[in-house]
């Protein structure tokens, strides 16, 4: 009995130290608490290779919480419909608070899923911006000195994106 136990206590283990079996939901969700958390390291566990020197998001982008869709996969890519609440974009009131939608896009590898974060932030950073445009009126005009340099920063993340 005692040796079933160590044995289903080691596979546990194991389990849970790799992203093999995690489905795109569990992927995204893992990677955007440890964004949320600003915990980088465990962050670099569920982005692509390419992506692990890359996973701190723009410094102005506060995860206040998230949600997810249904998740759309086929044979190597996922799309998770994520829904975000950022704050600290237009003040330091944790009640204002942005609600952004786009998709976390996640690519099957041999270690299992992982985000496409180059990808994923494209898509946050544009309706990031594409919200600053649209319906924020005179809060935009009313902060537009601190705004700016926000802003700035967020179109240099997308370039940055968009380049490599």
């Amino acid at each position: 009995m005692i040796r079933i136990i160590s044995l289903l206590f080691i596979a546990l283990f194991f389990t849970n130290c790799s992203t093999k079996h995690l489905s795109p939901m569990n992927v995204s969700d893992y990677f955007w608490v440890a964004e949320k958390n600003q915990d980088l390291e465990d962050a670099k566990k569920f982005v692509v290779l390419e992506d692990i020197d890359n996973v701190k998001l723009q410094e102005h982008i506060k995860i206040r919480r998230f949600t997810f869709g249904k998740a759309e996969e086929n044979e190597n890519q996922a799309m998770v419909p994520t829904t975000m609440y950022l704050e600290g974009l237009l003040s330091t009131d944790k009640k204002d608070q942005i609600e952004i939608n786009f998709d976390t896009k996640l690519t099957k590898t041999d270690a299992g899923w992982k985000v496409d974060l180059r990808e994923t932030k494209k898509a946050l950073y544009f309706e990031t911006a594409k919200k600053f445009s649209t319906g924020l009126g005179s809060k935009i005009f009313s902060k537009i000195k601190g705004l700016r340099g926000i802003f700035e920063e967020m179109i240099d993340g997308l370039k940055n994106a968009l380049e490599k």
